[in-house]
């Protein structure tokens, strides 16, 4: 019969409370947290039979109990035992003695959260801990990952998803390691270099993400040595248009704040609705209701802090939000929040109009300068600093833009 002490039993009551109680939490994943870092064995009679590794405070599930051992699920769904140690259900940021920095680094001071990086280009992170699983998203070269197990079998997987398992997210732990730099890939590059072209390419491929968030002379070389190596490769990739990346690279210079700001004003960024000008921080109630825009009281996912607008119009491809302005006292004054690129939507900068037919790389060649990008992460999206306040952040795809939205910082 499963025998659970009564501590472990309070805690998954909480948690089963939690779920009724409206938190994050799901049924399926209801943890209880280790004390101490421990193996995870596939036999309790067995100190051998290791599974992996967990550590200090892992978050576990307890599906029963022996005289010895606790039968747990941890979090990338492996089943195995650990010796019997108090458990807990809350977190209080512990370490224990002889906890492997290997597979658990906090970092050079050894008070983070345990975590590694990922140390492959384009690696595919899937909802569930196999192959056949759903790609949800590519992580970055040198992606901080928070981990709890590391299995230490071959081709085994991590979790890093959310705490709740909401969203799960799983990659598999042989593409983790410490940190890397772009001297060493740099290095690992020129190594393979003109020997073997398929380590070659890979090479190339991971100099080239880093390069992305390295300064502007290495991104600039580790673009050019992966054309290189692609060419003599006489292969093509078609998930990369490099000649566009260069492009890119050459543009983004780093403007001192005055020039930024003078170069800014220049341009008298508006937006075009309808045909109607909409300058932001002038938007008035009146427009908004002259444009059949329905009054909301809230949106969805808006910013709760920093920038609070007091309430929202919107359509189905336009949100405006308006907030009191104080030297104007009792006057309601409006921003755009966010558009759709669709029919008669347009943002005006200088005497470029983009729409949506407008030329991702125009874009690029007449603001460049003005931009910030993350490429490896997070491509086709494009910031233009708003003061201290934010930024505006315009969306490509297809090569055609699709979206804008005003962020602002909390």
């Amino acid at each position: 019969m499963m025998r659970i002490s009564k501590r472990i039993f309070a805690g998954m009551v909480t948690c089963v409370l939690a779920v009724f109680l409206g938190n994050a939490q799901t049924k399926e994943w209801r943890p209880v947290y280790t004390s101490k870092w421990d193996h995870l064995l596939s036999s309790p009679d067995n100190k051998n039979s290791i599974l992996g590794v967990l550590c200090t405070e892992a978050s576990i599930t307890v599906l029963d109990s022996t005289r010895t051992h606790y039968k747990i699920r941890v979090s990338n769904g492996d089943v195995g035992y650990i010796a019997k140690q108090p458990l807990d259900t809350r977190m209080f940021s512990k370490t224990s003695a002889g906890e492997p920095a290997q597979y658990f680094y906090r970092g050079p001071e050894g008070q983070q959260g345990p975590h590694l990086y990922v140390q492959v280009a384009e690696l595919r992170v899937r909802n569930q801990p196999s192959t056949e699983g759903k790609i949800v998203r590519k992580a970055r070269l040198n992606e901080h990952t928070l981990l709890d197990y590391y299995p230490l079998y071959n081709d085994g997987w991590v979790y890093i998803g959310d705490h709740f398992h909401e969203q799960p997210e799983y990659i598999q732990a042989k593409y983790l390691g410490m940190e890397l730099t772009y001297s060493e890939l740099l290095k690992a590059y020129l190594k393979v270099k003109d020997k073997d072209i398929t380590e070659e390419l890979n090479a190339a491929s991971r100099l080239r993400e880093i390069g992305w968030s390295s300064n502007k002379a290495d991104m600039l070389q580790a673009l050019r040595y992966y054309k290189e190596s692609w060419e003599r490769s006489g292969q093509a990739n078609p998930k990369v248009d490099i000649e566009f990346e260069l492009l890119l690279a050459s543009k983004l210079e780093n403007l001192d704040y005055e020039v930024y700001e003078k170069e800014m004003r220049k341009l008298s960024m508006y937006y075009l609705i309808h045909g109607r000008r909409l300058w932001d921080g002038k938007i008035s109630e009146r427009e908004a209701a002259d444009l059949n825009l329905k009054k909301v009281k809230d949106i969805p996912d808006s910013p709760e802090c920093g920038w609070e607008p007091l309430f929202f119009y919107r359509s189905a491809d336009l949100i405006l939000a308006f907030e009191e302005n104080y030297p104007a006292k009792n006057k309601m004054v409006g921003s755009v929040y966010s558009i759709n690129f669709a029919e008669q939507h347009a943002l005006v900068l200088g005497k470029e109009i983009i729409d949506g037919s407008y030329s991702e790389k125009d874009f690029v060649t007449k603001f460049g300068h003005l931009l910030t990008v993350d490429w490896a992460a997070n491509p086709h999206y494009y910031r233009i600093a708003n003061g201290d306040a934010g930024f505006f952040a315009i969306t490509f795809k297809n090569g055609l833009p699709v979206t804008f939205e005003s962020v602002y910082y909390c």
